[in-house]
């Protein structure tokens, strides 16, 4: 169970507290969790053996839906411990609903949609839209080559910023960056960054750091893309400009958070039960962080968007009468990623220019929607525990322990 929540995108805390409030259900009390983003180890007490189950692979979101439902049967005694281990086995091997031509295709429409939050110009929408296409070719090849999945952000990023960039020199564009941004963003780390920056901050060192890491060195293959295609193409860095310009009125980015919903819907294979409200958590989200950036800046919009994600992801799981926390949550901290400008920033950084102004906005971006996420996620916890306190027996007394400590 530990490592097919991981295989989701759940955060390390969350499964280890989830795992750990699982164990005493089964009457294993003295149970010990530890999880990586690669796998969990657990034992039953402190004098038993640890085991080590690994992740291997991630899991589309209407696979994270039968895998919160097989939880919450365990957790209500619903189920046996043979049926739920063999749900899993099934979970892990079930074909996708869609095929895989419309998922990769689904690509295109969220890349659009970002576009249209970033940078809302008919001109800027079709070079996104051309370029969302280029990143899904390269997305079926790194199924099929290992040199493409390896290098597949500095690849994205090169071809991606080689289409702008010539298509600027006979049509221009405004900013850009902003729309190389759009087309790439589904491979930027974002989550990465912010997941690790908030798995350190609840005490999860290894996973934090390993999870850093890896988002750092991921944006360096984008920044040497970026340079490589600058360079190809003849132009100097000021080409990479970061200037917004917005056309299709003050509607087009609440048109593009719903046309990124439908891509991500159809992308990650939601359940129809989901889908509606996936839909209504990302309106609120985005809805809450513009408002709070149009008064009080980015990086209190990312906080209280992210605030917001967890809050109403926690009330949809209550009022759905389903397990859809993290189903309608992940979709929600997507958009918040490129939403926050916290990435474009890192970007504008990464290409040469934008001093202490971008790398105030990129880490204040990043540090907020991380902060965010775990406000948000107390406050989900405080909720299950008004609406249905004998559920959530001793949870503040559960002893969560790292790798490290372990």
């Amino acid at each position: 169970m530990g490592s097919a929540l991981l295989a989701g995108g759940a955060p390390v805390p969350d499964v280890e507290w989830q795992i750990t409030l699982l164990a005493r259900r089964m009457d294993a009390p003295g149970v010990r969790v530890a999880a990586t983003p690669t796998g969990i180890f657990a034992g039953l007490s402190s004098d038993d053996a640890v085991g080590f189950e690994p992740v291997t692979g991630s899991l589309r979101l209407e696979q994270v839906t039968r895998v919160q439902d097989v939880y919450e049967q365990l957790m209500r005694g619903g189920i046996g411990d043979a049926a739920a281990l063999r749900e899993l086995d099934d979970i892990e091997v079930m074909p996708s609903s869609r095929p895989a031509w419309l998922s990769d295709l689904a690509l295109v429409p969220i890349g659009t949609g970002i576009c249209a939050i970033l940078q809302p110009t008919w001109r800027d929408l079709v070079t996104a839209a051309a370029s969302s296409l280029v990143v899904m070719t390269l997305m079926i090849l790194s199924r099929r080559f290992a040199l493409v999945r390896t290098l597949l952000p500095l690849l994205a990023s090169f071809a991606v910023a080689v289409l702008v960039l010539l298509v600027a020199q006979h049509w221009p564009l405004h900013g850009t960056l902003r729309t190389m941004v759009a087309s790439f963003a589904v491979l930027l780390p974002g989550s990465v960054i912010v997941t690790g920056m908030s798995e350190i901050a609840s005490g999860a060192a290894v996973a934090g750091s390993s999870r850093l890491v890896s988002g750092v060195m991921q944006l360096v293959l984008f920044a040497v893309g970026l340079f490589s295609a600058v360079s190809v193409t003849g132009e100097q860095l000021d080409a990479l400009t970061n200037v917004r310009a917005q056309d299709l009125g003050p509607l087009a980015p609440y048109i593009g958070v719903l046309v990124i919903g439908c891509g991500i819907v159809i992308n990650v294979a939601a359940s129809r039960a989901a889908i509606p409200w996936i839909l209504l958590v990302l309106a609120l989200t985005f809805a809450t962080q513009s408002a709070v950036q149009a008064l009080s800046g980015l990086v209190l919009g990312a906080l209280a968007g992210a605030t917001v994600a967890g809050l109403a992801a926690a009330v949809v799981h209550r009022l759905s009468g389903r397990p859809l926390r993290l189903v309608v949550f992940l979709p929600a901290f997507w958009l918040l990623v490129p939403g926050s400008l916290g990435l474009l920033s890192t970007t504008e950084i990464a290409a040469g220019h934008g001093g202490l102004d971008a790398v105030t906005v990129a880490i204040g971006s990043v540090v907020a929607v991380a902060a965010g996420t775990l406000i948000g996620s107390a406050a989900g916890r405080a909720v299950d525990r008004f609406l249905d306190p004998a559920e959530t027996p001793d949870i503040e007394n559960i002893d969560l322990t790292d790798v490290e400590r372990l």
